[in-house]
């Protein structure tokens, strides 16, 4: 016989065993875990599975350089500790724009080549590549570069000037013809940031020049007493005269009418003379008196170097 009693007893036996298999499961599969975001730590409790799951269901975000730990698919267990690690910004100047990466704490140089930054053997970095960067903070790249020009000058010719003793004062006459010479002028000149910073310049003869040589006359022309001579020179000397001595001249010539006596460091012995009042004479002798502009010349009699005595005379070197 059907006892309603005994339908409702185990009806509520029944919910009463599926509350404690349910409350027992819920008590199995909720989780209570910590997670500390930076300076921030929360208690959560949860059913997610995994790491991943939690961080969707606490709606927390990650960017690409942010550390989780442990990893995302981790499965998640009682008490577990979570620890997100933010990635920090960088501003990186280069190229005359600034650019902002977010990293972990790395060396200067990871994380320029994270950010696919091209580095050049001459480039100035601040800070230093091997210097560790833990915060916030800017990176400097200077563009640093070479260029070197080439060009060929001209080098000018000298003009060397000589007396000719045989043209006619102030007449010229080119003997050899200049030629401009060639040299090739290097600059090097040093760029940061596009802009000339040092420059030097070295350069090296490709042909030297040839120098153009002009003759310049100094032959003049005199009259005196109705006769004409070319000189290339003329000087006032202190003329005084002397007769024989018995002695030959310096030059080992028997002394005579027109030879003179004359400081070589002057007039050079042998040159040929035309002295005024005198006549014309060669430069033969010397005398221990005779130094500087003086000159003695040669009479036949000692009456006449007393009439000539001591004057002042233009003598005329001549060509």
């Amino acid at each position: 016989m059907f006892s309603f009693k005994a339908y409702w007893w185990a009806v509520v036996s029944a919910v009463v065993v599926l509350f404690i298999v349910g409350a027992t499961i819920y008590a199995i599969l909720e989780k209570e875990v910590v997670i500390r975001d930076e300076d921030q730590e929360v208690k959560v409790s949860t059913f997610a599975n995994t790491v991943d799951e939690l961080l969707e269901q606490e709606n927390i975000t990650l960017e690409p350089e942010d550390v989780i730990t442990p990893s995302g698919d981790t499965d998640l267990k009682e008490g577990m500790q979570i620890t997100i690690k933010r990635a920090f910004p960088v501003k990186i100047a280069v190229d005359g724009q600034e650019i902002t990466v977010k990293t972990q704490p790395d060396k200067v140089e990871n994380i320029l080549a994270k950010a696919n930054i091209k580095l050049n053997e001459k480039d100035k970095i601040q800070p230093a590549l091997s210097e560790y960067i833990s915060a916030d903070a800017e990176i400097n790249i200077i563009r640093v570069e070479e260029r070197i020009t080439t060009e060929v000058k001209s080098i000018p010719f000298e003009t060397v000037s000589r007396k000719d003793y045989n043209l006619p004062l102030g007449e010229k006459k080119v003997i050899q013809k200049g030629e401009e010479g060639q040299e090739e002028v290097t600059t090097i000149e040093v760029l940061e940031n596009g802009k000339v910073v040092s420059a030097t310049t070295e350069s090296k003869v490709i042909k030297a020049p040839k120098p153009q040589i002009v003759l310049t006359g100094t032959v003049q022309v005199a009259s005196r007493g109705g006769v004409n001579f070319s000189y290339t020179d003329k000087k006032r000397m202190l003329a005084t005269a002397y007769t024989h001595t018995g002695n030959r001249t310096a030059t080992g010539t028997m002394p005579r009418v027109g030879v003179v006596a004359v400081d070589p460091n002057v007039i050079p012995l042998g040159t040929r003379l035309y002295v005024e009042g005198y006549g014309f004479a060669r430069a033969e002798d010397t005398g221990g008196a005779i130094k500087g502009d003086k000159i003695d010349l040669f009479l036949e009699t000692a009456e006449e170097t007393k009439r000539f005595g001591r004057r002042w005379v233009t003598v005329y070197i001549l060509k």
